[in-house]
């Protein structure tokens, strides 16, 4: 495990999508409920646009450029289109906190070596 801290948990707004970036991926990050957290692949399957960029409605959130939805909270998706990766975060010493190992593992399977080296710009 390879702990990385994505940013301070106080400065993470509420129900406001954010992104980040570990290991070359793209991450949406999205603060929920009182103490919850998602952080998902931060890239709509279809067109690959940013979903950091999207619009939160109730427990979803909506692709800014052809309107596919994601529930923000396990990353399920709809009927026509793929899930997104959910990768594990937690809280410690008041910083949100990834595995960049996982998300690593993640890409090396997941996404096409021109694909993650156009996602690093």
């Amino acid at each position: 495990m390879n702990k990385t801290q994505l940013m301070k948990w106080n400065e993470l707004p509420p129900r406001t999508p954010v992104r980040a970036k570990v290991e070359e991926v793209d991450l949406l990050v999205v603060r929920y409920g009182e103490e919850q957290v998602s952080v998902l692949y931060g890239r709509c399957p279809h067109r690959g646009v940013l979903l950091a960029n999207g619009t939160l409605v109730g427990s979803k959130i909506i692709c800014s450029w052809h309107g596919w939805e994601f529930r923000y909270d396990s990353g399920a998706a709809g009927q026509r289109c793929p899930d997104l990766e959910k990768f594990n975060a937690w809280v410690e010493d008041d910083y949100l906190c990834v595995d960049a190992d996982q998300i690593r593992q993640w890409r090396e399977q997941n996404l096409p070596c021109d694909v993650a080296s156009e996602q690093s710009g």
